[in-house]
């Protein structure tokens, strides 16, 4: 990769490297190889030229400042607090990675091997996640409790987690740690399925998913199994073979709210004390009897923790998991907020400890913990009562680390850019930031905003109303972009408050208010910015542009404000009809769920624009259409000022990405939070954002019925064997006994020179299980080395290993002295004898032989119907002869290939395999993979045509069409399952499109007659 930077897509876009115009250096697939320097402020320095090899775990102490203060050096020592534990497990996993994973078991292997495989294109997971899940398996699998870098990090989280142990992934908001999740569902949940143990101890099939409030539990449901949209069928998370093994797995997602003890006096009794023995607790004086913590987890946990057995440990998953923690024993000069924070932390980190205790998390070991880890998910995983030092103090048990500016060096998050100089007055001093960097502090005269009242409402006070004014233009000129482009939703613009009521004063100048007039009638107020407003001429809108929430971290009261609910109130009667609001409970319950779809097409909240909070919003909303965000409250820590600006991180566009494979920047602007890892640049010098682009809706067209391309879903390759009958005859058993005694040397002990404890006992240890299945194969091996069968060897093998059971069994056969072993003489006269004494009936049965394929059991054979899909990819041609509406391609190639198969006049049908499910196994390297055929083209005699563009041509690539020519395409034709006008195949590689024609002509001259074909 060249150090260009690039600004825009066109010819003229190169320019010299520069972080303010394309922070963006490396591949999100590929382990990051360049980083830029950071100044001393801890920001990207401007005018530099990137580092080469991986920016080390540490942590900053960024404190952005104003443009031009003090001179850009390099970022001291003593505000970098290196990370060595981190990068001492990193530098392990590397290496284990470079070798393969070795120490893995067979399914580990095979599941690293798929999700680092860049073949099949519906999932292929981040580097960053790839690193969050490989960490776990190695220090699950690989690593041993004494290997020095376990044992630290376990050692540490014992110390301040009452000897639980926890493992902790450290991952930037928007790096996607629910797909990590997945990844750690499926690992455990298909080995602990595949094992022959009772109680697997290093593997489990029941998993709790603990979170911080509803919003992340609603969404994180998408990690069961079973459940409709599931992630592992939409992502592709498994190979198709693995995926029933994943049935298995029991996954609960539970707030940890769910978990509050409640009273045994009250419980199953009426509030009104009506029943006879709740009034006879109140008469005798007795207070409250509280559950015990164990009664509170089998209460909420019943079905969960009744799977036990081979079910395994209960594997226990937080989500933003700085939220859990032991908190310190003294609450002295705490604020009140962060008591409450210590409250809510000691009753998730509880309900962990009791699962312990109970057992659930597997044996308790008083020197080393328990034996199934617990696993942590954040962005921001410090303490929380240290959040005000300059250097909040990160979790002791943090394994893996993927921090926010590795991610917009690697462009999968958006890149924050805040104000670094204005025209105020004083501006000139360096030392002074920008007005707007700190507008709270800077708003006289106090913090109190007024609500409008009137018909001329009140003004919110400078420099709020100027940075309001400044961010709703640019907002405006990045939704008139969008909607030019056609896309379906609209940006969002977030505004974050201190205070219910400044959150209501806000929302009813953006949104309109409502006042009474001098009859005592209800009259509404358009808001100051009409492209915002929930009121036009007097009258509600249908459809909200604004909301405010009043969302607390945590809690599950999220809610509204007093004016959030009155607008909604007043909403919900005009849509009636009738004039009559629904209840609260139903209101509210409607803003949640409008909150929860903004930004996703088809959903409630897709047109919504600007979001009020209080506080911020809620961890776990997802929202990628965020482009703008106002802070007004004081922002004291760096670690609130990225959890805040967290939620306007996610990208819009992944798919979109350049030859070399990275992203293009995307941003978002950012008034009022003190917060920066990038320089800023005017958004108008950069073209990278990628939201020019509006997403091509790919479906399936109407009335092209006959356009439909079918497809067998193939999992597996089988060989049905032959009638073969191998019979013995105990009349014809020959006595037989072992004639070479000798002993043969099966073990020897190992010890250290000089001489030590006995170090290793080596045994061949022969049981008469592996006698048998050697004989076995001997007598198979005689059958076809003399010509008694033209049937396949294994079709005998069963019979063979029960003929030689009933010799071995044989009074005139003395057994064999396995305790002295066998010699191959001896095994080979034993293979005659057993020969000797049977009937092989070598002709082949009436039954079907040969090569066919195991079909999905779930869904045998998929076709072009129903498909549904919005796709980012610049190149999306319109297709006149496939059912799809458009071609998604990622090259030019493809894009070529696409239309010679339109136009081509013996190419009945044709379809891009893009997000259609349709997948090859294959076989590479020591491990089954699948890969995804670029086109299927149904010709004019009936052969289906599988072609693969591919301009470069590699090892796996070979691999996986040579098993398409002699595994997948003979196995279909040899499935008498399946219609006949689908078991004729043929596959075709093409490097130029211009060779298709030629291809296709050859087919068509090759192809059997239709009477021929297969029956």
């Amino acid at each position: 990769m060249s150090d260009t930077g690039y600004a825009g897509r066109g010819p003229d876009a190169i320019r010299a490297p520069d972080p303010a115009a394309d922070p963006v250096l490396c591949s999100p697939f590929e382990m990051p190889t360049r980083h830029w320097p950071l100044d001393r402020t801890g920001i990207a320095k401007r005018d530099s030229t990137p580092v080469p090899g991986r920016r080390p775990s540490q942590w900053l102490n960024p404190l952005p400042e104003p443009k031009g203060a003090a001179a850009q050096g390099e970022l001291p020592t003593a505000d970098i607090k290196r990370n060595v534990l981190v990068n001492d497990i990193r530098a392990k996993v590397d290496e284990w990675r470079e070798d393969g994973w070795p120490g893995v078991t067979s399914k580990t292997l095979q599941l690293l091997e798929h999700w680092s495989s860049d073949q099949s294109r519906h999932f292929r997971p981040f580097f960053a996640q790839r690193e969050a899940i490989e960490t776990l398996i190695w220090l699950r699998e690989k690593a041993q409790r004494s290997t020095n870098e376990r044992s630290r990090l376990e050692q540490e989280s014992r110390a301040r987690n009452e000897d639980l142990v926890r493992h902790c992934v450290k991952m930037a908001t928007g790096t996607g740690k629910t797909v990590v999740m997945a990844l750690l569902i499926a690992w455990q949940a298909i080995n602990a399925a595949e094992t022959t143990r009772y109680r697997n101890l290093m593997h489990g099939q029941r998993f709790l998913i603990l979170t911080p409030g509803l919003t992340i539990q609603r969404r994180l449901a998408v990690l069961k199994p079973s459940e409709p949209g599931n992630i592992y069928d939409e992502m592709g998370i498994v190979p198709q073979h693995l995926r029933r093994l994943l049935n298995g797995a029991a996954v609960e997602v539970a707030n940890f709210q769910s978990f509050q003890r409640k009273d045994l006096t009250c419980a199953g009794f009426s509030r009104d004390g009506s029943d006879p023995k709740s009034a006879r607790l109140a008469r005798a004086g007795r207070g409250p009897e509280m559950e015990t913590w164990e009664q509170v987890v089998q209460r909420r946990l019943k079905g969960l923790l009744q799977r036990g057995g081979r079910y395994g440990d209960l594997v226990v998953i937080n989500d933003e998991a700085h939220h859990c923690y032991l908190p310190s024993d003294s609450g002295r000069g705490k604020q009140a907020e962060d008591r409450k924070s210590d409250e809510r932390a000691a009753m998730w980190f509880t309900v962990i400890q009791t699962l312990r205790d109970m057992g659930q998390l597997g044996k308790h070991d008083p020197e080393r913990g328990q034996s199934s880890p617990v696993y942590d998910f954040s962005a921001t995983p410090f303490w929380i009562d240290t959040a005000a030092r300059q250097i909040p103090e990160p979790f002791g048990w943090i394994c893996s680390d993927f921090g926010l500016v590795d991610a917009i060096e690697s462009g999968l998050v958006k890149v924050p850019r805040a104000p670094v100089e204005d025209d105020s007055e004083g501006s000139g001093d360096q030392s002074k930031p920008p007005v707007w960097r700190k507008l709270y502090e800077n708003t006289k005269p106090a913090h109190k905003l007024d609500k409008p009242s009137q018909t001329e409402g009140a003004e919110l006070p400078e420099p709020l109303r100027g940075a309001l004014d400044a961010q709703v233009r640019s907002y405006c000129e990045t939704a008139d972009r969008w909607a030019a482009a056609k896309r379906s939703v609209p940006p969002v613009l977030i505004v974050v408050a201190d205070t219910t009521r400044n959150a209501d004063a806000v929302f009813e100048h953006i949104a309109g208010w409502s006042y009474k007039d001098d009859y005592g009638a209800t009259r509404f107020q358009s808001g100051v910015w009409p492209e915002l407003s929930n009121i036009a001429n007097g009258e509600l809108l249908d459809t909200p542009r604004t909301l405010v929430v009043h969302s607390r971290i945590g809690e599950d009261d999220d809610g509204t404000t007093a004016a959030g609910l009155d607008y909604m109130r007043n909403l919900s009667a005009k849509l009636s009809g009738t004039g009559s609001a629904k209840s609260s409970v139903e209101v509210l319950d409607h803003l949640r769920l409008v909150l929860n779809t903004v930004g996703k097409a088809g959903q409630p909240g897709e047109q919504i624009r600007c979001v009020v909070s209080v506080g911020m919003l809620s961890e776990g909303w997802d929202a990628r259409n965020v482009t703008h965000i106002v802070g007004y409250r004081a922002f004291s820590t760096q670690l609130l000022c990225e959890q805040v600006t967290g939620r306007a991180l996610r990208r819009a566009d992944y798919e979109n990405r350049r030859e070399d494979g990275r992203y293009w920047p995307e941003h978002a602007d950012i008034v009022g939070i003190p917060f920066e890892f990038m320089p800023s640049v005017d958004i108008k010098t950069v073209n990278g954002d990628g939201l020019e682009k509006a997403p091509t809706e790919v479906f399936s067209v109407v009335g092209r019925d006959g356009y439909r391309i079918r497809w067998p879903n193939v999992r597996a390759y089988r060989w049905s064997h032959p009638a073969a009958r191998l019979d013995l005859d105990p009349a014809k058993v020959s006595p037989w006994e072992q004639r070479h005694t000798d002993k043969i040397v099966s073990g020897t002990i190992i010890e250290a020179l000089p001489p030590a404890e006995q170090a290793l006992l080596c045994p061949a240890d022969e049981r008469i299980g592996t006698f048998d299945f050697r004989l076995a194969g001997r007598v198979v091996s005689e059958i076809k080395a003399g010509g008694n069968s033209t049937s396949h060897p294994l079709g005998f093998f069963p019979q063979a290993v029960k003929a030689v059971r009933s010799w071995r069994s044989h009074p005139d056969v003395k057994p064999p002295d396995l305790a002295r072993g066998v010699q191959a003489e001896d095994m080979e006269a034993a293979a005659r004898a057993v020969l000797g004494a049977c009937r092989v009936d070598a002709a082949p049965g009436a039954g079907h032989h040969g090569w066919h394929a195991a079909l999905d059991e779930r869904h045998p054979m998929s076709d072009t119907s129903g498909i549904s899909f919005e796709t980012t990819l610049d190149l999306c041609p319109k297709t006149r002869r496939s059912e799809l509406s458009h071609a998604a391609c990622h090259s030019r190639l493809e894009t070529r290939t696409a239309k010679v198969l339109d136009d081509h006049p013996e190419v009945d049908a044709w379809a891009r395999n893009f997000r259609l499910g349709w997948t090859v196994p294959y076989y590479f390297q020591g491990i089954w993979r699948v890969y995804e055929p670029d086109f299927i083209a149904r010709l004019s005699n009936g052969v289906n045509l599988i072609i693969e563009c591919k301009g470069i041509e590699d090892d796996k690539a070979r691999a996986a069409a040579k098993f398409v020519e002699e595994s997948w395409i003979p196995c279909v034709a040899g499935t008498g399952s399946l219609p006949a006008d689908l078991r004729v195949w043929r596959y075709e590689m093409i490097r130029e499109a211009d060779h298709l024609p030629g291809r296709i002509d050859d087919v068509l001259a090759a192809a059997p007659a239709p009477a021929e074909r297969v029956q």
